[in-house]
């Protein structure tokens, strides 16, 4: 795969893209974006064919999920490359993760139950999180950029009543990929409290050290809520799973899916992208992974330093977590100048939970990588 090409993205009613101005305002529609996360990367060639196979049949009529099929990919997928066991039956159809999250949520916690989560966090948990009762646990950043959390204060939230956690593996936007035995600790304090643990793997894929579903761990008390889509850059085919060991959780779920809001047919590409992805395309994945590190070590390498910048590789996603606290300067200022001398399009960390620092998504040729970074000391430099 050729991941230096570079592909126009404009006029596809892309996100990232076409909409810059629902997102950094009127008149920025012409700026570099790095926002929203997905990749300017093609999906691998087999997965193109296999949809432009299936479009020439010419019928696209209600379609199903249920089959082994699309369960045993995603079985093997993490046999493959996880050494991890799950059984088919434990596979649910969904149509995107934040549904998934949402509906078990609603269905184990209930209105204003509580619920624990790191911060900073993907903005999207926050948003489906307003009906419940928070309880939060901030990651803290050590001298060598890993972040670790406080499992003192975890176990003082489950003690308070907490039904749910919600994890993310790696943890969006930090870049987080947590360790098998933090894992298990957290899993021992779930199991003592009796909380159910809710993993959001979908970024589990782009990692450069090795990822633990937390099913390797436990199957009593855990869950896992994911998609082929980050990896393969596919989100718009729509569709993702869950993996529910849990007879009655899964059932509860089900449920909820056919009967509550009627989504149990899923789109035909969402499943077939996600069978040829696991079938077929584990070495695309190793490629891709190899590219993404490279941009994130020029990044680094350019901007880690620079006038106070903090700019580490991250542990896991294509997102990286800059760290201007140490600029002296201000944050505001610093935004619209990046729109204005920078000409670049980055979302603010405010929106994660810390208004210090940035989010980059890296995950797109190397040269747009520059555009971002060469934006990234003008507006620093504008506004020293």
């Amino acid at each position: 795969m050729n991941f230096d090409e570079i592909i126009n993205r404009k006029g596809t009613y892309c996100t990232q893209w076409d909409y810059i101005e629902d997102r950094f305002g009127p008149g920025t529609k012409d700026l570099t974006p790095f926002s929203i996360s997905d990749t300017d990367f093609k999906c691998p060639q087999e997965i193109l064919d296999a949809i432009v196979e299936r479009t020439a049949h010419g019928i696209f009529g209600y379609s199903r999920w249920n089959h082994e099929d699309y369960k045993s990919a995603i079985k093997n997928w993490y046999k493959t490359r996880y050494s991890t066991d799950i059984n088919s039956d434990w596979v649910v159809y969904s149509p995107n993760v934040i549904y998934s999250i949402s509906t078990l949520l609603e269905e184990l916690v209930g209105k204003d139950g509580k619920v624990m989560t790191h911060t900073p966090r993907y903005d999207g948990f926050t948003k489906i999180l307003k009906p419940y009762n928070l309880f939060e646990v901030t990651l803290k950043e050590d001298e060598s950029g890993e972040f670790h959390t406080d499992f003192s204060i975890i176990e003082e939230g489950f003690k308070s009543g907490v039904k749910a956690f919600l994890l993310c593996n790696p943890e969006n936007p930090v870049g987080k990929v947590w360790k098998y035995e933090e894992l298990k600790e957290l899993i021992y304090l779930c199991e003592k409290y009796d909380v159910i643990l809710i993993s959001d793997d979908i970024h589990m894929d782009i990692a450069r050290r090795e990822v633990t579903p937390v099913l390797k761990i436990d199957t009593k008390r855990c869950l896992i809520v994911s998609s082929a889509s980050k990896t393969f850059n596919t989100p718009a085919f729509g569709g993702s799973y869950a993996i529910i060991p849990q007879d009655d959780i899964r059932e509860k779920f089900v449920t909820h899916l056919k009967e509550v809001d009627s989504l149990s047919s899923p789109t035909i590409f969402g499943v077939l992208s996600t069978m040829v992805a696991y079938n077929s395309c584990g070495y695309w994945v190793d490629e891709l992974n190899s590219y993404l590190t490279k941009n994130c070590e020029y990044v680094e390498k350019e901007l880690n330093g620079f006038h106070g910048v903090r700019a580490l590789i991250p542990e896991g996603t294509y997102l990286m977590w800059i760290d201007l606290k140490d600029c002296n300067i201000d944050m505001d200022r610093f935004k619209k100048s990046l729109i204005e001398d920078g000409k670049v399009a980055i979302m603010s960390g405010e929106a994660y939970g810390d208004k210090d620092r940035i989010r980059l998504n890296v995950g797109c040729p190397l040269s747009k990588v520059k555009i971002a970074v060469e934006g990234i000391k003008r507006a620093i430099e504008k506004v020293r």
